[in-house]
């Protein structure tokens, strides 16, 4: 991997500019089977649907041909989800962690930004990669289930990359790069989610670790039960559709998760 978790490359409208840059990021791959680029934002591909998109959308190269164009029809695709409403949640503080979000500021009243619920209609995305990749090279996990049995989804990752799960080096095996929303503490407190100390910890964290330092220094926003209504109502036919397409989700996924299973 290089030094950052994500590039954000191939998101660029002009990524074609900067590969001489993006490969040096690989510099010191040396011998490594595979090199990773771990950017979640691939996965918000262009839909038909636009109602949860700014209008017009900047225009770019579709991600998943962008990919293949410079990366090879061999490229492996791993895609890790999350139950959309949650993950919607987990997107808005980081959106907040980046400096775009005010105190006054609720999910419901940005349907339309960042993609923090446009990204959540996962099979459009999916479906765009199968559009651009072979089945066999696509796999789809679901972080409710990979996170209780980590070990053994990874050991089929291996066998799906063509690696000997049992050569992974010991010493290097509990590393990875931090999660940059690691450090938040969110609390399910009189029927919200809020930062732990609010402010507190906003303060804490951007004298502490240089990733919060676009973090304004304000009151940090809510996530309200209006919120979750509005992001289930939003989701439910994706929700179904997504039972459909992965029978075994129906026992992951709830059609209506409240603010506590967060």
């Amino acid at each position: 991997m290089p030094p950052e978790k994500e590039l954000n490359f191939f998101s660029k409208s002009n990524w074609y500019m900067e590969i001489d840059a993006y490969l040096r990021r690989y510099a010191r791959a040396g011998e490594y089977a595979y090199r990773l680029d771990a950017t979640p934002g691939y996965l918000w591909t262009d839909r038909d649907d636009t109602r949860f998109v700014e209008i017009p959308r900047r225009s770019k190269p579709a991600i998943p041909d962008s990919i293949r164009s410079l990366l090879g029809d061999q490229t492996k695709i791993l895609i890790i989800l999350r139950h959309p409403s949650l993950r919607a949640i987990s997107a808005f503080f980081h959106q907040f962690r980046m400096g775009r979000l005010e105190s006054k500021d609720r999910i419901r009243h940005l349907p339309r930004k960042f993609g923090i619920v446009d990204i959540g209609f996962y099979s459009d995305h999916i479906e765009s990669y199968r559009h651009a990749f072979s089945d066999d090279q696509i796999q789809v996990f679901f972080l409710e289930r990979y996170a209780k049995n980590k070990l053994y989804f990874d050991r089929i990752i291996f066998d799906w990359l063509g690696l000997n799960a049992d050569a992974v080096d010991p010493a290097n095996s509990g590393k990875s790069k931090e999660d940059s929303n690691a450090n938040f503490r969110i609390i399910y407190d009189q029927g919200v989610l809020a930062f732990k100390d609010g402010l507190g910890q906003v303060r804490r964290l951007k004298a502490e670790d240089s990733r919060y330092k676009k973090m304004l220094e304000i009151e940090p926003p809510i996530v309200e039960p209006e919120d979750i209504e509005f992001l289930n109502s939003a989701y439910a036919d994706e929700i179904l559709h997504m039972h459909s397409l992965y029978p075994d989700l129906a026992e992951i996924w709830s059609m209506r998760p409240t603010l506590a299973d967060y």
